[in-house]
């Protein structure tokens, strides 16, 4: 062999390979909502279809050929975010003491919310006219909520009407929830050990109060 032929020979198999991987419908699929997602966690807007297509390696056509419409677009890419926040996510065990329980699960939700605030913003601001992402965003909501429940139940169930409306689950939601943290990060200007230390505390206040007597 040549050493030019050597020299062009792994250039038109890696050519190839790369060719192959374009042509692979769930290649593409995937390499498109990771498009979406890094354009605009690195911008903090809603990336155009163009710069979707240039990102993932395709042609601006072959977006809508994935994606029936823009709302089928945002929505996979919705839950393809979902996955990537949820993977944070590690078992905090009920039984443990519940300072503990505090700590661990304020510094996962901090990992999660981190992953989370560039595309959630623009989420928010999709969200009213897309029926499809405020379903995927609900769902979202319901599990850090659930998640809540299951950690402290012990302590909630030592608390009259726990989980009544305005009751200490709600409380506890509200103070452990992604807005909490955004505000503290973004407007506040807490770095995320601060952030992370305001939100723990909150939600140590609203476990150690003397429920009242029914």
């Amino acid at each position: 062999m040549s050493e030019t032929e050597a020299g062009k020979g792994p250039g038109r198999a890696e050519t190839g390979a790369r060719g192959r991987r374009r042509r692979d419908p769930e290649w593409t699929y995937a390499a498109l909502l990771d498009a979406l997602l890094g354009l605009a966690s690195e911008s903090g807007r809603e990336p155009t279809r163009k710069a979707i297509a240039e990102r993932a390696g395709v042609s601006e056509r072959t977006v809508f050929v994935h994606f029936a419409d823009r709302e089928a677009l945002y929505v996979a890419a919705a839950r393809r975010q979902a996955e990537r926040w949820r993977a944070h996510a590690e078992p905090v065990p009920p039984g443990w003491e519940t300072a503990r329980k505090v700590a661990a699960l304020v510094t996962q939700r901090g990992r999660m919310y981190e992953v989370m605030t560039p595309i959630r913003r623009i989420g928010l601001g999709l969200e009213p006219d897309s029926p499809g992402l405020r379903g995927v965003m609900a769902e979202g909501d319901a599990w850090f909520r659930a998640d809540l429940a299951a950690v402290f139940a012990p302590e909630l169930g030592r608390m009259p009407e726990a989980e009544e409306p305005g009751g200490p689950l709600d409380a506890l939601e509200a103070a452990s929830s992604w807005a909490a943290w955004d505000h503290l990060r973004s407007r506040r200007g807490l770095d995320e050990a601060a952030a992370g230390a305001a939100v723990a505390r909150t939600v140590r206040a609203l476990l150690e109060v003397v429920p009242r007597s029914s």
